[in-house]
């Protein structure tokens, strides 16, 4: 059976053999808009990744609910990204937390971290931090962290402040570096954490908004532990 792969928000799968083999990436967070003047926003962290070995009855329809992208704006604060999931809580990749609005140029934006918490699955990693978001006079908000993927956590933003994208495991998306001038730039998916806006004059700017996550299926031979996409 080849390697089924999902970004839609909503499909059914039907099952064709009894042991097979789940694997989801949880939408990239946002970062949060960025309000006044030479004001930084925090980056996202990115979306966390599941993976489980199933026993499915064949011929049973399952539900796989991808996390979509949604669009930020002048006002998104903590706009996290959504959630992927396989059976409804059978499989849970959790999207990566998204960052407050900042709206004081004197205050450092708070990025987020990444975490597995709320996942589901025989294994779980977390994505990666985002970077801060530096106060009055800073050139770059802070990059959105990375994806976690099939075998490690998201690489954390990295640079001066974290003004760089952190770096995906494969096969999840790079956190988006941090603006020098104008809106956050969600990440890439699946599961890229949007890095932070920059109102570097009195003119507000929009939030990332959030990337999409993916989901994998395929069938694995009884007794099989090798990961999917791995040998």
């Amino acid at each position: 059976m080849a390697i089924l792969t999902y970004t839609a928000a909503s499909t059914a799968f039907v099952a064709k053999v009894g042991n097979n083999r789940v694997f989801l990436i949880g939408g990239g967070g946002s970062s949060g808009a960025a309000t006044g003047t030479t004001t930084n926003s925090g980056a996202a962290a990115g979306g966390a990744s599941a993976l489980s070995q199933l026993a499915l009855t064949p011929g049973t329809i399952y539900t796989v609910a991808v996390g979509q992208a949604v669009a930020g704006s002048t006002t998104t604060t903590n706009l996290a990204g959504q959630d992927t999931t396989f059976a409804s809580t059978t499989v849970v990749a959790k999207g990566g937390t998204g960052t407050a609005l900042n709206s004081t140029g004197t205050n450092t934006g708070s990025p987020a971290s990444g975490s597995t918490t709320g996942c589901v699955g025989d294994v779980k990693w977390a994505g990666g931090n985002g970077g801060a978001g530096t106060a009055a006079g800073a050139t770059q908000a802070g990059g959105g962290g990375g994806a976690a993927g099939w075998t490690a956590v998201g690489g954390n933003a990295s640079g001066t402040n974290g003004v760089t994208g952190g770096t995906a495991n494969s096969p999840g998306g790079n956190g988006a570096n941090g603006a020098t001038s104008g809106a956050g730039t969600a990440g890439t998916a699946p599961g890229g954490g949007g890095g932070g806006a920059r109102a570097n004059n009195s003119t507000d700017r929009a939030g990332s908004g959030s990337s999409r996550g993916q989901a994998w299926i395929d069938w694995i031979p009884p007794c099989s532990m090798m990961l999917l996409g791995v040998g």
